[in-house]
């Protein structure tokens, strides 16, 4: 794990083979579903954007194929929402 600066903070920045551990922990051993995980990243990556960007008017979300698509899709229906 590293350290990623943001205005004001910095972030933890794991490497995909820790998150995937993290998520099989989550699901497997703490019970928590898929689904719910995935809610949760999106809606706290739409924190973390709008906290730091609040006048934004626009976002593009690009998603693709793999796990974290579906993350992508939660942020973009919160923008879309949020219009």
């Amino acid at each position: 794990m590293t350290n990623i600066p943001m205005p004001g903070r910095v972030l933890p920045l794991y490497t995909a083979a820790q998150v995937r551990e993290l998520d099989r922990l989550s699901i497997e051993e703490a019970g928590i579903p898929g689904y719910t995980l995935m809610t949760r990243a999106g809606e706290s990556c739409w924190q973390v954007l709008r906290s730091n960007w609040p006048a934004a008017r626009r976002l593009w979300v690009l998603c693709g194929a793999g796990n974290n698509g579906g993350d992508g899709y939660v942020v973009a229906r919160l923008a879309l929402a949020a219009t």
